[in-house]
């Protein structure tokens, strides 16, 4: 069953959310986390709502989808209820015993447009086309979502995210970094950014959490 209603976007502090203007617990009939499919405008993704207690969620909302939302103050909003999340690894025809490669270099990949900076990283660790990437992994982007691809193409990483570096701090010799909803990769000193390109230096002091990728 979809759920339409007119929505608008709420921020807290970095994030932003769309709240749901009626009780979930009593119109849907379920509680606790629930997994939805959202449509808004043209965008489509997958998510858990974010629970604020007694039946009130709230939708999230990323960043890079804030743009394509656009100015309008309301918008029409439906999402429907499913099983659970997919997860792009089912059925993937690599293992991290056969990986889709061996990384021993990165190739550098401009990102195509404006929010895929987390598929561009991910196609210059695994070496597909970043259009191939969008495709697997969609428009939507997450660090999770990323960790599902390279279990896909059989890449090995660390099992957690690590945080609160200092400027001194070493990072590994290959890792995905997130500096604030920016996403790059850094590999034997250089950093590549999908957006700037290749870079020598960059202030650790910036860097908000790092996954280790194993090579």
């Amino acid at each position: 069953m979809n759920y339409k209603f007119i929505g608008e976007i709420y921020k807290a502090g970095q994030r932003s959310f769309i709240k749901i203007p009626f009780n979930v617990w009593e119109e849907c009939g379920r509680k606790g986390n629930i997994p939805v499919k959202v449509a808004i405008k043209d965008i489509s993704y997958e998510c858990k709502f974010v629970p604020k207690g007694n039946g009130i969620y709230y939708i999230p909302v990323l960043k890079s989808d804030l743009e394509k939302i656009g100015t309008d103050k309301e918008f029409e909003v439906s999402f429907e209820l499913i099983s659970g999340l997919s997860r792009i690894e089912n059925g993937s025809p690599y293992s991290p015993e056969n990986p889709i490669r061996n990384i021993d270099s990165i190739q550098f990949v401009n990102q195509p447009r404006n929010g895929v900076c987390g598929q561009t990283c991910v196609a210059m660790l695994v070496g597909v086309p970043v259009d191939e990437i969008i495709k697997l992994m969609g428009t939507q982007c997450s660090m999770s979502k990323m960790i599902e691809a390279l279990n896909y193409f059989g890449i090995r990483h660390s099992d957690k995210m690590v945080y609160n570096l200092k400027k001194e701090s070493n990072l590994p010799k290959c890792c995905i970094i997130n500096t604030n909803g920016h996403m790059m990769v850094f590999y034997e000193g250089k950093f590549y950014d999908p957006d700037m390109g290749i870079l020598e230096e960059f202030d650790k002091r910036k860097i908000t959490g790092y996954l280790e990728v194993l090579v």
